[in-house]
């Protein structure tokens, strides 16, 4: 706990020449999950062409880094009208830098930096999956990268790939359940800076 702490204060630590800034992304896309019951004998695959994620994020340029709430839906797959859905709470890191950024050009001027900017991120989530009669909630970690292109000062779109695997197995029921999943996103940014 102390950890997670430190982690926030670090994060939320802002230097005077920086500010917060917060924004929101909407991404479609494909999604390939396996899931696994053991006791059951089931071993099966669902795949959905209608993923839906919505992230709201807190950026700090100064660290090039945004905390992010995250919410996903899989719909139409497996046979039910939503098999999986998710909310999370992660990080991302620029490795180039947060787009908008303000930068000194010289001693008199700034300037806005708009570029392709590619990002990794890890998130934990909460997620319940919905299939075969069962229905669960589990814990489970996400890893992902992807890329900012602006195509606007206030537009950005954005592509990434998303992997994520079950930690939890639910307590009421078999021990061994457990799912991981593949997502391609692609959708838009709606960015604040000033």
């Amino acid at each position: 706990m102390k950890s997670l702490g430190a982690l926030i204060f670090l994060f939320l630590y802002v230097p005077a020449h920086a500010a917060l800034t917060s924004d929101w992304d909407v991404s479609m896309g494909m999604t390939s999950l396996k899931y696994q019951f053991p006791s059951a004998g089931v071993d099966k695959s669902i795949e959905s062409s209608t993923t839906m994620e919505v992230n709201y994020s807190i950026n700090n340029p100064a660290l090039n880094t945004a905390l992010t709430l995250s919410f996903m839906e899989m719909a139409g797959g497996g046979g039910k009208q939503l098999p999986f859905t998710r909310i999370a709470l992660g990080g991302r890191y620029y490795m180039f830098g947060v787009n908008g950024m303000r930068v000194v050009v010289d001693s008199s001027s700034e300037a806005k930096v708009w570029r392709p900017t590619p990002f990794i991120a890890a998130n934990l989530g909460l997620s319940n999956l919905a299939v075969d009669d069962f229905n669960a909630s589990l814990i489970d970690l996400t890893v992902r990268g992807g890329v900012e292109i602006p195509v606007m000062s206030d537009l950005l779109l954005i592509g990434q790939v998303s992997m994520g695997s079950s930690l939890t197995a639910p307590s009421s029921e078999d021990e061994n359940v457990k799912y991981s999943f593949m997502t391609l996103f692609a959708g838009l940014r709606f960015v604040g800076f000033d």
